[in-house]
C-alpha cells in the first residue's frame, strides 16, 4: 500500500500548544516524505523524525529518539519508544511499553505492544502482532497475520508468516521458516533450516507414549567409544506419542533432549562418567548428518552425542522419560505421573526393552609406525640461485585406517636456524591448515640481518598433513658459524579425538625428523 505523500510546498507548523514535544524547523526528505525533527519541551533534548503530530502522542512517555523515523499513518502511543535507526510507517502501531530500536522496521498494519521488543535488523510487516514480553531480533521477519507473544523469541534470519503463532518460551532462530497454521509453544526450539507448517507440540501435550526406542544413527545396536573425552558416538532416540484426544503428535528434538534420560538396563542412572549432549563436537565418528527438525510420519526423534573420559567395562544404554497422564473418572479429571523406559526393570509403560551396547576402548597410544611423512622439493626457489626448499607433510598412516581431523601446531614459527660459512638454513612451520588445498600459497622472509633477507613464496598444502618448510641457501658471502633451536612440538588428532604428540627435530644431515612422543611426556 503506497502512503500519501506530504505536500512539500507547505512547511507544517503546529498551531496549538504542545504538552510533551514540539516539531522544530529542522526537516529532511525521506522516501518521498517530509520529516521533521522533534524536541522535548522539558529537557530541550532533540529527538528523532516524524511526519506530523499524528505519529507521536503528546500523552504518556512515548518517544521517538536518535535517528528513528516515523511517518505515514503510523503512531507511537502510551509509553512506547522508537529509537536508533528504526523506522515505523504505514498504519503501524507501537503501544504500551513496547520498544523498537536498532535498524528494525515496522510497517503496514503491524502492531507491537505490551513489553515487546523489536531490534537489530528485524522486520515486522503486514498485520503481524508482537506482544507480551516477546522479542524479535537479528534479521528475523514476521509478516502476514503471524502472532508472537508471551515470552517467545524470533532470532537470526528466521521468518514466520501466514497464520503462525509463536508463544510461551518458544524460540525460532537461525534460518527456520514457519508458515501456514503452525503453532509453536512451551520451550520448543525451531532452528537450523527447519521448515515447519504444522503445529509443534511440547512435552505437556503428551498423554501417552506408544513407542520408545534407542539405536545408533546407522541402525546398529553396538559400538565402540574411545575413553579420551573427545570422541563422540551418536545415538538416535525415537518416540511415538499421543495427546489427550488419542491423536498422534510429534515433539521437537530440543524438547525430547530436555526430557529424556539415558539409563542402564536396570533403570538406574549411568554413573560411569558417560556424558551426553545434543551438540555435536568435532570428533563424532562414525559421522552423522543431522539436518535439524524432521517429521518422520508420527515419529519424533532426537540425536544424542555421548563421550567418556575413563576406561570402563562394556555397558548397555537405555532411555526413559516421564509424562503427566490425564484421565476422566466419573466426570472428574485426574492426573498421574507415568514413567516409560526401555530397560528391563520398572517399565510401567509396558514398552519393549531396548538398548545399545557400548564397548569402551582406552585412548590410543600412537607409535612411530602410525605416522607417515611425505616431502616435496624445489630448487632455485623464486629465481634465487643456489636455494632449495623442502616441504614436509606429516600425516597419519592411512594403512591404519586413521584420518587427520585436527592439529595443534604453532603456525609460522621458526624453530631452527643454522649458518656455516656460505651455507644458511632455516626450519619453519607454515600456516595451520592441514587439508589439501591446491590454491594455498605461503610466504616468509629468510633474514640474514635486519637489512638483508630473501623472500620465499611457494605453494603450500599440495598434500594433506601438518606442513613444515626447510629453506637452504648457499650465498657467496662468508659467515661465521651460528645455530639456535632445533626442535618443535605439535599434536595430531585422529577421527576419534586420540592425540598423537610429535616432535619435529632438525637433524645433522640437513633433514627434519619426526618422532612420536610417549604419553607420559605429552604434557611436560
Amino acid at each position: 500500500m503506497r502512503l500519501r505523500k506530504r505536500d512539500r510546498s507547505v512547511k507544517w507548523i503546529k498551531a496549538v500548544e504542545m504538552d510533551k514535544y514540539r516539531i522544530t524547523n529542522e526537516s529532511m526528505e525521506y522516501n518521498g516524505y517530509i520529516l521533521w525533527r522533534i524536541e522535548c519541551l522539558k529537557t530541550r533534548r532533540k529527538g528523532g523524525w516524524i511526519q506530523s503530530e499524528l505519529n507521536l502522542s503528546q500523552a504518556g512517555e512515548s518517544w521517538v529518539g536518535d535517528n528513528a523515523k516515523v511517518y505515514g499513518e503510523a503512531a507511537i502511543l502510551d509509553n512506547a519508544v522508537v529509537r536508533g535507526n528504526a523506522e515505523v510507517f504505514g498504519a503501524a502501531r507501537i503501544t504500551a511499553d513496547a520498544q523498537v530500536y536498532g535498524n528494525a522496521v515496522v510497517s503496514d498494519f503491524a502492531l507491537v505492544t505490551a513489553c515487546a521488543q523489536v531490534y537489530g535488523e528485524a522486520s515486522i510487516e503486514d498485520s503481524a502482532q508482537i506482544s507480551g514480553n516477546a522479542t524479535v531480533s537479528g534479521k528475523a521477519m514476521v509478516s502476514a497475520y503471524a502472532k508472537v507473544y508471551e515470552n517467545a523469541s524470533i532470532e537470526g534470519s528466521a521468518q514466520i508468516y501466514d497464520n503462525v503463532e509463536v508463544y510461551g518460551h518458544a524460540t525460532i532462530k537461525d534460518r527456520a521458516y514457519l508458515f501456514k497454521e503452525a503453532h509453536v509453544k512451551g520451550h520448543s526450539v525451531v532452528s537450523s533450516n527447519d521448515r515447519i507448517s504444522e503445529n509443534v507440540y511440547n512435552w505437556e501435550d503428551i498423554n501417552a507414549v506408544t513407542s520408545l526406542k534407542i539405536t545408533l544413527v546407522n541402525g546398529e545396536k553396538s559400538t565402540q567409544l574411545y575413553a579420551n573425552g573427545r570422541h563422540q558416538i551418536a545415538l538416535k532416540i525415537t518416540m511415538e506419542a499421543r495427546d489427550r484426544k488419542n491423536q498422534p503428535i510429534t515433539i521437537s528434538p530440543k524438547e525430547m533432549f530436555e526430557k529424556m534420560e539415558l539409563i542402564d538396563d536396570e533403570n538406574n542412572f549411568i554413573s560411569n562418567g558417560l556424558l551426553y549432549t545434543d551438540e555435536a563436537g568435532i570428533y563424532v565418528y562414525p559421522k552423522v548428518e543431522n539436518s535439524g527438525y524432521h517429521k518422520e510420519g508420527t515419529t519424533s526423534s532426537v540425536i544424542v552425542y555421548c563421550s567418556i573420559d575413563a576406561p570402563v567395562k562394556a555397558f548397555k544404554v537405555c532411555v526413559r522419560c516421564k509424562i503427566k497422564q490425564w484421565s476422566n473418572q466419573h466426570g472428574m479429571e485426574k492426573v498421574k505421573r507415568v514413567e516409560y523406559s526401555t530397560s528391563k526393570e520398572y517399565n510401567q509403560g509396558g514398552l519393549a526393552p531396548d538398548f545399545v551396547t557400548i564397548n569402551v576402548l582406552p585412548k590410543r597410544r600412537f607409535t612411530q609406525s602410525n605416522i607417515r611423512v611425505q616431502t616435496r622439493t624445489e630448487h632455485d626457489v623464486n629465481g634465487i640461485y643456489n636455494s632449495k626448499l623442502t616441504k614436509y607433510y606429516v600425516q597419519f598412516n592411512p594403512d591404519d585406517g586413521l584420518l587427520l581431523y585436527q592439529t595443534n601446531c604453532i603456525s609460522k614459527k621458526w624453530f631452527h636456524y643454522k649458518q656455516t660459512g656460505i651455507y644458511k638454513r632455516c626450519s619453519i612451520s607454515t600456516d595451520g591448515t592441514f587439508t589439501r588445498d591446491d590454491h594455498s600459497i605461503f610466504t616468509t622472509k629468510f633474514e640474514f640481518t635486519s637489512s638483508k633477507f630473501r623472500k620465499v613464496l611457494a605453494k603450500n598444502h599440495e598434500i594433506e598433513g601438518v606442513c613444515f618448510w626447510v629453506y637452504q641457501l648457499w650465498e657467496g658471502l662468508i659467515w661465521s658459524y651460528y645455530e639456535w633451536g632445533g626442535e618443535m612440538y605439535f599434536s595430531m588428532y585422529d577421527q576419534y579425538g586420540n592425540e598423537a604428540c610429535v616432535t619435529a627435530v632438525a637433524g645433522e644431515e640437513e633433514q627434519l625428523h619426526f618422532y612420536v612422543r610417549l604419553e607420559e611426556l605429552n604434557h611436560e
